[in-house]
C-alpha cells in the first residue's frame, strides 16, 4: 500500500485525481469513465496504470469506499513535436481498422521493420469525419463518426516510437454535401439524347473544386485536422470529377482560367496553412495521372510541375492491377509489378524535380486473387529502389491486411 506521505503528495499532484469506490464499480468501469482525462489511449493499459498506482494485486479486487488515484497526466497531452522523416515507409489503415490490437501489432511489426510511417482516414468520400469535429457544417449534416476517439493520445502514442502520423483528407469527392448543397455541385449541361440525366443528377458525388464555399469548409476541416496533432496532411481527391457525364459540366471557371489554375490556387492555399503549422502537406496522384498525358491533365485539373512547388511530397497511386487491358505492351500489366512500378517512378523523375519528394504508394493487395503474395511486394520495393527514389514508399490494402508486406519487408530487412 501507498504510505500517507506519498498519498497525500499524489494527491496534490494534478495530474492525479481521486475516485471513491461505489457499490457495481470495477476497474474497467472506472478506467472507461476516467479515460478521456488520461493520456492513455487504451483501457487495458489504463486499468494497468491504476492497479499500479493504486497496489492493486492481480487479483483486481477492489473495496467499496476504497479511495483509488487516478493517473490523468494532462501534462502529457500538450502537443509534442511535428515528425518528418526523410524517408518513409509505411502503411494505409482505414478508420474501421484502427482497434487497439491492430495499433499495438502494428508498433511490434514497426519496431522490428523499421517502418515509420501510418496514414489514417480523417475523412471520406461520404464526407464523413472519423474525429469529433466542432465544424458547423459537419455537425449539422451529421458528418461526425468519432472512431479516432482521442486523436491527440493517437498521435503521442506513434511519436513515442518515432512514427509519423498522416491524416489522409478526402477533397472533392462528397457524397453526403454533394447531396445537400445543390449550389455546391457541378452543373450538368442538358442533353437532350441523354434519358439518365436526372438519374445521374440523384446520384451526384462530387462538389465543384472552382466554388468559395466548399474550399472555405475544405480548408477549416484541414486546419482544424492539423490542431489534432497530425504530422501530415494528405490530399485526396484534389481534382476534378473524370465521370463521363461531368466532364463538360459547368464549374463557373472563367474563359481566362483552366481546371490547372484552380487545383494549383486551391493547393497553394493549403500549402500556407500547412507551412504556418509547421507540418508536411502531400497529395495523392493515382498511377495514371501521374504519367501527365495532356488529356489527364486537361480533365482532372492535376498538372504536377505546377502543384509540386506547393507540395512537400506526391504520392501516386501506381497499383499495376489498375491498368486495364494491354497497356505498354503488357498484356496482363497486374503481372509485371516490377516492370510498371519501374516505368512509372522513372517519368516520374523526370516530371518533379525534386525526386525525393516522390513517395509512391505501392499494391498490398491483389484484385486477381484472394490475397498477394509477397513475391509481388517485394517486386515493386525493388523497381523503387532500382528507378533510384529514396524518399521511400506506403502501402495500401483496404483490408488492413499486411500480413504479405511484413514478409516481403522482412526479406528486405534481411
Amino acid at each position: 500500500m501507498l504510505c500517507g506521505t506519498t498519498l497525500r503528495a499524489q494527491r496534490e499532484d494534478n495530474s492525479f485525481i481521486e475516485h471513491t469506490v461505489i457499490h457495481g464499480d470495477n476497474l474497467y468501469k472506472i478506467a472507461k469513465k476516467y479515460i478521456d482525462r488520461s493520456p492513455t489511449l487504451f483501457i487495458d493499459e489504463f486499468v494497468e496504470q491504476i492497479k499500479s498506482v493504486n497496489d492493486i494485486s492481480d487479483s483486481n479486487i477492489i473495496h467499496i469506499d476504497q479511495v483509488l488515484l487516478i493517473p490523468t497526466g494532462w501534462i502529457d497531452l500538450i502537443a509534442s513535436e511535428v515528425i518528418n522523416h526523410d524517408s518513409l515507409c509505411g502503411i494505409y489503415l482505414n478508420t474501421y481498422s484502427l482497434t487497439e490490437n491492430n495499433v499495438q501489432r502494428i508498433i511490434s511489426k514497426y519496431d522490428s521493420l523499421g517502418c515509420n510511417a501510418l496514414v489514417v482516414d480523417f475523412s471520406n468520400v461520404r464526407g464523413t469525419l472519423f474525429y469529433s469535429s466542432m465544424n458547423s457544417i459537419a455537425r449539422e449534416n451529421d458528418l461526425n463518426i468519432p472512431i479516432i476517439s482521442h486523436p491527440r493520445k493517437l498521435a503521442n502514442l506513434l511519436h513515442k516510437y518515432g512514427i509519423e502520423f498522416i491524416a489522409r483528407v478526402t477533397m472533392f469527392k462528397d457524397t453526403t454535401l454533394a447531396h445537400n448543397y445543390p449550389d455546391w455541385r457541378p452543373v450538368l449541361i442538358p442533353d437532350s439524347t441523354d434519358t439518365l440525366a436526372s438519374e445521374k443528377k440523384l446520384k451526384e458525388h462530387w462538389l465543384n473544386p472552382n466554388n468559395q464555399e466548399v474550399q472555405k469548409y475544405k480548408l477549416d476541416i484541414i486546419k482544424e485536422i492539423i490542431s489534432l496533432g497530425v504530422d501530415e496532411i494528405q490530399l485526396d481527391y484534389v481534382r476534378f470529377p473524370t465521370e463521363g457525364h461531368l466532364l463538360n459540366a459547368d464549374f463557373g471557371i472563367p474563359d481566362s482560367m483552366t481546371k490547372q489554375d484552380v487545383i494549383t490556387d486551391f493547393i497553394s492555399k493549403v500549402f500556407e496553412v500547412t507551412q504556418q503549422e509547421g507540418v508536411t502537406l502531400s497529395a495523392d496522384i493515382f498511377g495514371i495521372v501521374a504519367l501527365q498525358h495532356p488529356d489527364d491533365v486537361r480533365n482532372t485539373g492535376q498538372d504536377i510541375r505546377r502543384i509540386m512547388p506547393f507540395l512537400d511530397r506526391i504520392h501516386p497511386m501506381i497499383y499495376p492491377s489498375h491498368f486495364y487491358g494491354e497497356f505498354w505492351g503488357k498484356a496482363h500489366p497486374g503481372k509485371e509489378p516490377y516492370y510498371f512500378i519501374y516505368r512509372i517512378c522513372s517519368v516520374l523523375r523526370e516530371e518533379i524535380e525534386d525526386d525525393n519528394k516522390i513517395i509512391p504508394y505501392l499494391e498490398s493487395f491483389s484484385l486477381y486473387n484472394n490475397s498477394v503474395d509477397p513475391f509481388t511486394i517485394s517486386a515493386q520495393i525493388q523497381a523503387v529502389k532500382d528507378a533510384g527514389l529514396e524518399g521511400g514508399f506506403l502501402f495500401w490494402n483496404a483490408g488492413a491486411n499486411y500480413e504479405a508486406t511484413w514478409e516481403a519487408l522482412e526479406e528486405f530487412k534481411e
